[in-house]
């Protein structure tokens, strides 16, 4: 019996760069240039792979090549170990691509009964009234003490402990996690 050898698949392997030799450069585009080992990459972007536990560590460079499908280049382990301009460019990208508001009290909840539920709250970005589309998908639990909310527009909040947030926000959060 002849085996198959043909492969079917490209297996990436984890690439570490070097914090000591990478160059960030922004573009006018919001994305960023990568100079790295004598190539260099236009409309790099970077991605947090552990968002919400690790955001200064293991975070990863991607393009898009000709073909338009986006290609990892390599994993920063910390961004902390980075010369200070380039760790100063590399946080500003994430800080804006990751934007999060911080919910620090659920003044009111508020089910339509068609599908949304309208939260009035304060968070980090002022008060909101944030209406959210199938709650059962758009609130998100989180290592059992965070929970994730994502809006009608897609925009994303943060309770990052519930545990920490006054009792009566929690009550009103609990017919809901």
């Amino acid at each position: 019996m002849k085996q198959n050898t043909e492969t079917v698949y490209e297996i990436d392997t984890l690439k570490l760069l070097d914090p000591k030799t990478v160059e960030f450069i922004p573009e006018a585009s919001g994305l960023l240039t990568l100079k790295y080992e004598g190539e260099e990459w236009n409309r790099v972007t970077l991605t947090r792979l552990v968002p919400f536990d690790s955001t200064d560590e293991y975070v990863s460079a991607t393009y898009k090549n000709e073909r338009e499908e986006w290609k990892e280049i390599g994993v920063l382990k910390n961004v902390s170990d980075l010369p200070d301009d380039q760790r100063q460019i590399v946080e500003e990208f994430l800080n804006f691509k990751y934007y999060i508001p911080i919910i620090t009290k659920i003044k009111k909840i508020t089910d339509n009964r068609m599908g949304y539920l309208f939260l009035q709250a304060e968070t980090t970005a002022g008060e909101k009234r944030i209406a959210v589309n199938d709650w059962w998908h758009n609130f998100r639990m989180i290592q059992n003490k965070m929970i994730s909310v994502t809006d009608a527009d897609g925009n994303r909040y943060l309770i990052p402990e519930i545990s920490k947030m006054d009792k009566a926000s929690i009550k009103k959060l609990q017919l809901f996690i």
